[in-house]
């Protein structure tokens, strides 16, 4: 996944589409901050808000999707994106 615009909004995406994608996020942001990746996913999202292409349905969707392969913090994490994306 390069950005929330790659990101398919089908009902059954797998365990490995959802872990491809993670991994190739991984690859993109090794070696950054923790504060420069969430500023690089805020971005993202912002821009697909103003251009249409990212709906709050979109984005609860996909934190559904990958909340269940995160631990505790990673979930916390996670909501305070969602929420500040959706703000």
């Amino acid at each position: 996944m390069k950005d929330f615009d790659s990101y398919k909004k089908e009902e059954n995406v797998s365990e490995q589409d959802v872990f491809s994608m993670f991994s190739d996020l991984a690859a993109k942001y090794e070696g950054k901050s923790g504060d420069e990746v969430m500023k690089a996913i805020i971005e993202e999202a912002e821009r697909g808000k103003k251009n249409g292409t990212l709906k709050n349905e979109d984005i609860d969707k996909f934190a559904e999707t990958i909340s269940p392969m995160l631990n505790d913090k990673q979930r916390k994490m996670l909501e305070k994106i969602v929420k500040r994306i959706k703000d």
